[in-house]
């Protein structure tokens, strides 16, 4: 699949922008433990899916999501004002699973090996 660079741009600029926002300019505290570790955008840019994980242990997938969902009309006026956009895309949220898929193989390969371990000895 062929890669748009002016899609990669825009892209990274509305990472780092919310990203930006989470820390500087929104209210709602949890939005500082919600990290964006991508974003990806249609061809039109008219459609932003943005992949988050969360780095606190006590603020629950259901958490992050309900206060990223009442940030969205905050977020997108907070975009608009600073990007400078023709059109401010439409955000739509995506708990990112790598993280979770990550630590569920290394569990698995460490129970694998520690099995085999204690079968030879």
């Amino acid at each position: 699949m062929r890669r748009f660079a002016k899609t990669d741009k825009v892209a990274d600029l509305l990472h780092h922008a919310i990203s930006n926002a989470f820390l500087q300019e929104l209210e709602d505290p949890a939005l500082r433990w919600i990290t964006i570790t991508e974003v990806v955008l249609s061809k039109d840019l008219s459609v932003a899916k943005v992949f988050y994980s969360v780095v606190e242990p006590n603020l629950t997938k259901e958490k992050a999501k309900r206060a990223l969902e009442d940030s969205l009309k905050p977020l997108r006026a907070y975009l608009g004002r600073n990007l400078h956009l023709r059109q401010t895309p439409e955000l739509r949220f995506q708990f990112d699973e790598t993280q979770e898929s990550a630590q569920h193989i290394e569990d698995l390969l460490r129970e694998l090996h520690g099995g085999s371990h204690d079968a030879e000895t």
